[in-house]
């Protein structure tokens, strides 16, 4: 009786963990995406952006990337760190150098990337609605 109130505990303490919100076809968006993405639009607007905004915008994003991939396209990982090369040479500064500067505001390197990946679906989205236009 003990062992198995061990492993019930065990299981609740995991699964409260990571606490989710809405999902966008199935797939859930977390309380750490949404706190993660709402440091950095904080870090690039300087303003603190409304629970709500966050996410619909991390909503859009899953959308793009989910709609792009019923067309065989999804962004590698590839493009995403040459995205996140470029983003960091326009501050002047290295990938390494960007990333560090993220981890001491709290921001993890994925928060950038999965944001970027989304900005390379969108487009890629753009592109193949142009070319059947």
């Amino acid at each position: 009786m003990g062992c198995f109130l061990v492993i019930v505990v065990a299981t609740v303490s995991v699964a409260g963990a990571q606490t989710f919100g809405p999902a966008v076809n199935g797939e859930p968006i977390t309380d750490n995406e949404i706190e993660q993405r709402t440091m950095l639009n904080f870090l690039a607007t300087h303003r603190r952006p409304a629970r709500q905004d966050v996410i619909n915008e991390l909503s859009d994003e899953k959308k793009k990337i989910q709609e792009t991939q019923k067309f065989g396209i999804d962004p590698t990982n590839d493009e995403v760190d040459y995205a996140y090369a470029y983003l960091s040479s326009q501050m002047r500064i290295t990938p390494e150098q960007l990333t560090k500067s993220l981890e001491k505001q709290g921001i993890q390197v994925n928060t950038v990337k999965q944001r970027l990946k989304a900005d390379i679906a969108r487009k890629a989205l753009i592109r193949l609605r142009y070319k059947y236009s």
